[in-house]
């Protein structure tokens, strides 16, 4: 057995985790973080005054007005991904481009079987892209208006700010945040507290409409197993209800109303097997991955 570096163990680590699609970051709030100038997590009545002049510190390209590429954060491409591949590549002892059982440490065993898609005793790049690209949603996919708009839905600043919800935050709109997100101020205290701009859970329904956006790859209103996330497909017969081989968004509404919110099927759980112990790394013992 061939002893990792430490940078390639680290790389195994991220596959490990990201196989059991951990808990995600909650995107960054630009908007927010624009407006609130001295970072306390509430908006103050003068930080309200100053909307305007904050707003346009998101204005990269100067014209005056905010698109969802400028006030939503952007997406990770597939740079990670791809460096991450040729670091697992780097265990073909052989050179001949595909991983095999025998080049793999036994406790990775698990992985190169899930990553061997098409059964044939290899793992090739492409076969580790696909498994990279099966958790979790979609990444390098644009934001896309769709995405601006469920963004806007749940976030109070930008629902009150984008007045046409049309995606785009005018001139005249940013001109008229403050009285926008007066209306905010359920208190009438001239402030507006953590409480009142936080972001709102989605809907189960919501969740539902997410999911076939993000994943209906022929855009026929259902998702089939083969559309399906791993996360999804591991629950797939129990979540189609009336058994047709699809999931529509009467049945994704129904499971998603059983998840408590912020967890979705694939989500370690208390009782989830543990995380798979890593070869040792330069001799020292082999530690378990931590849990995050």
């Amino acid at each position: 057995m061939i002893r990792l570096s430490a940078t390639l163990s680290l790389a195994l680590v991220a596959v490990a985790l990201q196989a059991q699609s951990g808990p995600q970051t909650p995107p960054r709030r630009l908007v927010l973080e624009a407006l609130d100038l001295n970072h306390d997590g509430q908006l103050s009545p003068d930080e309200i005054e100053k909307a305007p002049q904050s707003l346009l510190t998101l204005d990269r390209n100067h014209d005056g007005q905010l698109t969802e590429d400028e006030y939503l954060p952007q997406q990770p491409d597939r740079a990670a991904d791809s460096d991450l591949q040729q670091r697992l590549m780097a265990l073909d002892r052989n050179g001949d481009g595909v991983l095999t059982p025998d080049e793999i440490p036994e406790r990775l065993k698990p992985l190169f079987q899930r990553a061997d898609a098409n059964h044939d005793g290899k793992v090739t790049r492409e076969e580790l892209a696909a498994l990279a690209s099966a958790q979790s949603v979609p990444r390098g996919r644009g934001v896309g208006r769709n995405g601006a708009e469920g963004m806007a839905r749940l976030d109070p600043i930008l629902n009150a700010l984008d007045v046409d919800h049309d995606g785009t935050l005018t001139p005249a709109e940013i001109a008229s945040a403050p009285g926008a997100l007066k209306t905010l101020d359920t208190n009438a205290d001239g402030t507006l507290q953590a409480s009142e701009i936080r972001v709102r859970q989605q809907t189960p329904a919501e969740r539902a409409a997410h999911i076939l956006d993000e994943w209906d790859t022929n855009k026929d209103g259902v998702l089939t197993k083969a559309e399906c996330p791993d996360r999804i497909q591991a629950q797939f017969d129990a979540i189609d209800t009336n058994h047709d081989g699809k999931l529509n968004s009467e049945e994704l509404t129904t499971f998603f109303a059983t998840q408590p919110q912020g967890r979705g099927p694939g989500t370690p759980r208390n009782d989830a097997p543990s995380a798979p112990t890593l070869p040792p790394a330069g001799g020292q013992t082999a530690q378990p991955v931590p849990p995050q």
